[in-house]
Protein backbone atom coordinates (compact mmCIF):
# COMPACT_ATOMS: atom_id res chain seq x y z
CA UNK A 1 0.00 0.00 0.00
CA UNK A 2 1.33 3.46 -0.81
CA UNK A 3 1.69 6.10 1.84
CA UNK A 4 -0.75 9.00 1.52
CA UNK A 5 1.13 12.18 0.69
CA UNK A 6 0.55 15.30 2.70
CA UNK A 7 1.57 18.68 1.33
CA UNK A 8 2.41 21.86 3.21
CA UNK A 9 0.79 25.19 2.40
CA UNK A 10 4.10 26.29 0.88
CA UNK A 11 4.23 23.24 -1.39
CA UNK A 12 0.65 23.84 -2.55
CA UNK A 13 1.46 27.48 -3.23
CA UNK A 14 4.51 26.45 -5.26
CA UNK A 15 2.37 23.99 -7.24
CA UNK A 16 -0.12 26.75 -8.02
CA UNK A 17 2.72 29.01 -9.21
CA UNK A 18 4.07 26.21 -11.40
CA UNK A 19 0.63 25.57 -12.91
CA UNK A 20 0.25 29.29 -13.61
CA UNK A 21 3.67 29.41 -15.26
CA UNK A 22 2.87 26.31 -17.32
CA UNK A 23 -0.33 27.95 -18.53
CA UNK A 24 1.83 30.61 -20.20
CA UNK A 25 4.05 28.12 -22.03
CA UNK A 26 3.18 27.59 -25.70
CA UNK A 27 1.48 24.24 -26.35
CA UNK A 28 4.33 22.96 -28.49
CA UNK A 29 6.79 23.48 -25.60
CA UNK A 30 4.68 22.19 -22.68
CA UNK A 31 5.84 18.59 -22.98
CA UNK A 32 9.47 19.68 -22.78
CA UNK A 33 8.86 21.92 -19.77
CA UNK A 34 6.94 19.17 -17.96
CA UNK A 35 9.68 16.64 -18.74
CA UNK A 36 12.38 18.97 -17.43
CA UNK A 37 10.39 19.74 -14.29
CA UNK A 38 9.78 16.05 -13.59
CA UNK A 39 13.49 15.31 -14.10
CA UNK A 40 14.45 18.07 -11.67
CA UNK A 41 12.01 16.81 -9.06
CA UNK A 42 13.23 13.21 -9.46
CA UNK A 43 16.77 14.45 -8.93
CA UNK A 44 15.75 16.21 -5.76
CA UNK A 45 14.04 13.05 -4.48
CA UNK A 46 17.12 10.98 -5.30
CA UNK A 47 19.39 13.42 -3.47
CA UNK A 48 17.12 13.30 -0.41
CA UNK A 49 17.26 9.50 -0.44
CA UNK A 50 21.06 9.63 -0.66
CA UNK A 51 21.24 12.13 2.19
CA UNK A 52 18.86 10.05 4.34
CA UNK A 53 20.89 6.90 3.69
CA UNK A 54 24.14 8.64 4.56
CA UNK A 55 22.60 10.05 7.73
CA UNK A 56 21.32 6.60 8.76
CA UNK A 57 24.73 5.05 8.06
CA UNK A 58 26.47 7.70 10.16
CA UNK A 59 24.15 6.97 13.09
CA UNK A 60 24.71 3.21 12.89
Amino acid sequence: MTKERRYTAEQLSDAEKMAAALANVPDDKKTLVIMMTNSFMAGMEAQKAIDDTAKAAALA
